[in-house]
Order: structure tokens, then C-alpha cells, then sequence
């Protein structure tokens, strides 16, 4: 009972309200096609409109595969980098300092196995809020393994074994710590 302008509103107040991100950090992506969207994030929250871009299949459409639901989505990201003033919009979807937060998916095609989109009777809201991703931002780390989430694992895995979080790059102590949690 609720669609895309609800759930942008709620996604932006709980980011921005609730847990108090900085929204000079913050940047919003919406399919090339999802004008509503685009204009939803506009008239509804306070995201400079600058800061909302168009992607598109590759980085705003989800599918869960060949066939099935999909639909636009629109996504939450934020600026990790320590210089707020070399924040780029061509840095979103692209590099490494802009973590993607949320995906707000928004389910309204069936795609045929001929590949084409038949709309649905019910569109409805598919959401995928990274929990190691929120933790990291909230705890101001680059790594999801550093944060209060993971550390006394890690830090168990490293009195057991011997092994600092640095050998082979920690892969052994992610790995470990991903399956233990």
C-alpha cells in the first residue's frame, strides 16, 4: 500500500533525519526513463536536485534475471572521500568513493521470455539496504570488516590463528567472519 513516493521519503528521512548522514554526501540515481521518480525525489525531499542522476539498464534496472519481475530502481549513494570539495557526479556508479547505500527497486514489468515488458497489475517497492554497507558509513570506515558489526570476530579469528587482519589481505578473516556472523 505504498509506492515510490513513500518510499523515498521514508529512505531520505531515515538517512538524513534518523541516523543524521551528511547530505553534502549524499547522491541519488533514477533510471533514464523514471521522470516520477526524478521528480519525485525533487519535490519531496531536500537532495539537491544536482545531486540526482540518470543511469541506465547496467546501473538502474533490476532484473532477477532472463525473465520475471524487474523495474527502474533508484539508488542512495555517499561520498566516503575525505575532501567533500573533489566530489563528482561522474565519481557515482564509478569509483570506490561513493558507496552505494540503497536500492530502491521498483517492481512494475514482468519481462517475457521474448524479452519484452508487460507492466503488472500491482507495482510494488523491492528495497536493498546493505547493513555492513550502513554500519561502515554510521562507524566513518572505508572497511565493513572494522566496524562493530565484524571487529571481535576478526579479532577472535586473529588470536586463534595467530594471523593480523592484514595477512592475504584479510580475504581469509572476511571470509570467516561473513560465515560466522
Amino acid at each position: 500500500d505504498f509506492y515510490k513516493k513513500e518510499i523515498i521519503m521514508w529512505s531520505w528521512e531515515l538517512l538524513t533525519e534518523v541516523w543524521k548522514l551528511d547530505k553534502e554526501r549524499l547522491w541519488v540515481t533514477v533510471y533514464k526513463n523514471d521522470d516520477e521518480a526524478e521528480q519525485l525525489w525533487q519535490e519531496y525531499t531536500d537532495v539537491s536536485h544536482d545531486r540526482i542522476l540518470k543511469f541506465g539498464n547496467k546501473d538502474n534496472f533490476w532484473e532477477m534475471g532472463e525473465t520475471g519481475p524487474c523495474g527502474p530502481c533508484s539508488e542512495i549513494h555517499f561520498y566516503i572521500g575525505d575532501d567533500l570539495s573533489k566530489q563528482v557526479s561522474t565519481g557515482v556508479n564509478r569509483e570506490s568513493e561513493y558507496r552505494e547505500l540503497w536500492n530502491l527497486v521498483f517492481i512494475e514489468f514482468n519481462r517475457k521470455s521474448n524479452g519484452q515488458l508487460e507492466e503488472l497489475p500491482m507495482k510494488h517497492v523491492d528495497t536493498g539496504a546493505g547493513l555492513e554497507r550502513l554500519v561502515a558509513t554510521l562507524n566513518k570506515t572505508d572497511d565493513h570488516y572494522k566496524t562493530d558489526l565484524f571487529l571481535s570476530i576478526v579479532k577472535e579469528i586473529e588470536k586463534i590463528s595467530g594471523k593480523n587482519y592484514s595477512f592475504q589481505n584479510g580475504m581469509p578473516h572476511r571470509v570467516i567472519s561473513d560465515h560466522l556472523r
